[in-house]
């Protein structure tokens, strides 16, 4: 990985929610990214994934599946490859991406099937805002 990588080209393959729980009285929020394949194709690293947020047994759950591209000099996309698993910095960097970028479209489509926020929002009061 140099100084000039970057990540480009997400995409979003398929989406899957669903609510079990008739009534959601309590639940975990859990949070799951699985890099499924790495491959170098057309001058990037290819990365699919999936993205998981799950509520808990019974309660239910929102995946994910997309894929992203890692682009920089073809031996620093060799040495990536081969060495996923060394890379701290660069797996830090793509799994912040899937999350920011998943998080939204999984944030719309808990509240379209009547799920909690996965991610905590604030509460805010009266006093908060300014007239």
């Amino acid at each position: 990985m140099t100084k000039s990588g970057r990540i480009t080209d997400h995409r979003i393959r398929r989406v899957e929610c669903r609510r079990d729980a008739e009534e959601i009285d309590d639940y975990r929020l859990s949070y799951h990214i699985d890099i499924t394949k790495k491959e170098i194709v057309d001058k990037a690293l290819r990365i699919a994934y999936a993205f998981s947020v799950t509520y808990g047994e019974g309660v239910g759950a929102v995946y994910v599946e997309g894929e992203l591209s890692y682009k920089d000099t073809p031996k620093a996309l060799r040495d990536v490859e081969k060495k996923w698993d060394e890379q701290r910095e660069l797996q830090s960097r793509v799994y912040n991406v899937i999350f920011r970028n998943s998080v939204i479209m999984v944030m719309d489509m808990a509240r379209h099937v009547g799920l909690p926020s996965p991610v905590p929002l604030p509460r805010l009061q009266p006093g908060d805002f300014q007239s």
